[in-house]
């Protein structure tokens, strides 16, 4: 067997002032032309691992380290990043924090020229990674004009031109949209398989690892838990959910029916089934009869939230707003989707006062918002941002959970119970006196939620709410937002995940280039599919698979309602 390019061997490492490890005991070997993901629940360790290959770790991340890592023949506690940048690179979750040339251009040849290359051989790297990722229309922009996919292609870049046996990827698309992530993937698979450049990727979005992936290795706790060819992992569902990992539809469904005989093994993508189940024999061609009580909407209550003909532009050119009209009914659990650009946060963003339209009318509870103040507003309306350090910023959680309704004005004592209640719905009450900082990502996410919460607001809003999070915090954000839901309040939620928004949503409202395009019910619309695809987005894999199949409805929501409707249907042939 060929030598791996990447040897670990019992690998530990405590960060300065900690005692936990973070990453324990790792063993493992990673061979050329590998395409690897890492993945697992938040706080398992996974970007530590990554520091640790390209001697980030511990040449400056302090703290102590034991075992050894091999990197094509390097031992990383011997060469500093330099010496290690030829040969292995990696790409950071944030884009912004890998870009900071005037243009892209600049951007990709800073890593060539700093590895000592002659003008002709950085020429030479620039065109070939502008050519390879397919961005040669960007190479004079400016990256802080770029948008999101695109700026995590030109970080890519900027790796790839150095020309690298090894990249590494840290999550590199946790923030883009739906279809900025299916670039970057297609750019990273192209890496791979096109050019044989072995592959590590950190990731949480497990339809893309079943996809791609020729090994999958789960952590937990700093430990290795799982690891094996993704089919051997995936036929693993019930351990995967005990760790928190999200199984995807279409292997969910696709072992239910491996139980039950109907297919022989389970595919790894919702085409591959598709296929499989479009050639089982003796079922209808025909769709059976949609369940009509599915499509009908609850009685609608009153408008809580109404904007009239909004219009908003950043710089006087292009509306982000383009003649916006659209009623939050009292009590909805609203989705708004789309790509990023759409115009989704800035009408979130106008509704709560912090943008101001250029024309148009905005009533939140019946009242005229348009001389309100943001602090005036938030007696009726919170909103959540994607970031939660962007409005965390007290001495403890206690105290950021009161800064609200202190500074409404309302009495400590009478706010205590549900400053206390909330403190238990996000489970923070063990730091009550903890520095918000101290607390992880999903943590603070929760708090800064509950900081809003605690002003009692009519109507919640939340950008993002599960951005970088496993599906373990995922669900526990949504299942505090449902619950407030359940409370009679109105939440709105700007969001990506199409699964979420099947589970939760009881409306969703899809938007374009500042336009709604539609608005109704989930299982109205992700029937929509045209129209869909013209916003970039894509309805589930359950929900696609249902719908290219002849005998299913194409109105499927969740994988126990194609188990079931499924199940019917071949009885009934």
């Amino acid at each position: 067997m060929a030598e791996p390019i990447i040897k670990i061997e019992n690998v530990n490492f405590v960060y300065e002032g900690s005692r936990r490890r973070a990453i324990a005991d790792i063993g493992l070997d990673v061979y050329k032309g590998e395409f690897l993901v890492v993945t697992g629940p938040t706080g398992a360790g996974k970007s530590t691992l990554c520091q640790c290959l390209n001697g980030i770790i511990p040449h400056f991340t302090k703290g102590v380290m034991t075992g050894s890592i091999n990197v094509v023949g390097m031992d990383t506690r011997e060469h500093p990043v330099y010496e290690m940048a030829p040969h292995i690179g990696l790409v950071f979750q944030d884009a912004d924090a890998q870009l900071f040339g005037m243009t892209v251009e600049e951007d990709i040849v800073f890593g060539p020229s700093n590895l000592g290359y002659d003008y002709e051989e950085c020429m030479r790297r620039i065109e070939k990674a502008l050519g390879d990722l397919n961005i040669e229309a960007l190479r004079e922009r400016k990256p802080q004009e770029l948008s999101g996919g695109q700026k995590q292609s030109v970080a890519i870049g900027g790796v790839y031109a150095m020309l690298p046996e090894i990249i590494i990827f840290d999550e590199p698309t946790s923030m883009l949209d739906p279809w900025g992530k299916q670039n970057v993937f297609s750019i990273i698979k192209d890496i791979n398989k096109v050019y044989g450049i072995t592959i590590v990727l950190v990731e949480h979005e497990m339809n893309h690892i079943a996809k791609y992936a020729d090994r999958v290795c789960v952590m937990d706790r700093g430990k290795i838990v799982l690891c094996g060819t993704t089919e051997e992992v995936f036929q693993q569902t019930d351990r995967l959910r005990e760790l928190g990992m999200n199984v995807p539809q279409s292997i969910e469904i696709g072992n239910l029916l491996k139980r039950d005989g109907v297919i022989g093994r389970v595919p790894l993508s919702a085409d591959a089934l598709i296929a499989e189940l479009k050639a089982l024999p003796g079922l209808p061609k025909t769709p059976c009869a949609a369940d009509d009580a599915a499509r009908r909407q609850e009685a609608e209550a009153g408008p809580v939230v109404e904007a009239e003909h909004l219009v908003f532009s950043y710089l006087g050119e292009t509306n982000q707003l383009d003649d916006v009209s659209v009623t939050f009914r009292k009590g909805d659990f609203t989705a708004v989707i789309g790509q990023n650009g759409a115009g989704k946060t800035t009408l979130m963003r106008s509704i709560i006062g912090l943008l101001k339209p250029q024309s148009g009318k905005i009533l939140v509870c019946g009242n005229n918002i348009t001389e309100k103040t943001v602090a005036e507003l938030s007696a009726d309306i919170g909103y959540v941002f994607q970031n939660p350090d962007e409005q965390i910023f007290t001495d403890s959680v206690l105290d950021e959970l009161y800064f609200g309704p202190d500074n409404l004005g309302r009495d400590r004592e009478k706010s205590k119970a549900l400053v206390n209640e909330v403190l238990g719905d996000v489970g923070l009450e063990r730091y009550e006196n903890t520095w918000p900082k101290y607390l992880s990502k999903g943590e603070r996410q929760r708090l800064s939620m509950g900081a809003i919460i605690t002003m009692d607001p009519e109507v919640v809003i939340v950008d993002e709410p599960t951005t970088g999070q496993d599906w373990r915090e995922t669900l526990w954000i949504m299942d505090l937002l449902k619950k407030l839901n359940d409370r009679g309040k109105t939440v709105l939620i700007i969001t990506h995940n199409m699964e979420i928004v099947c589970r939760y949503c009881n409306r969703v409202v899809v938007m374009r280039g500042g336009n709604i395009l539609l608005d109704g019910a989930p299982r109205d619309v992700f029937t929509e599919v045209e129209t869909l695809k013209t916003a970039y987005v894509e309805p589930t894999d359950i929900t696609r698979i249902a719908q290219a199949l002849p005998y299913m409805p194409d109105n499927i929501l969740s994988v126990q309602e194609f188990y079931d409707c499924f199940t019917a249907i071949r009885k009934g042939a």
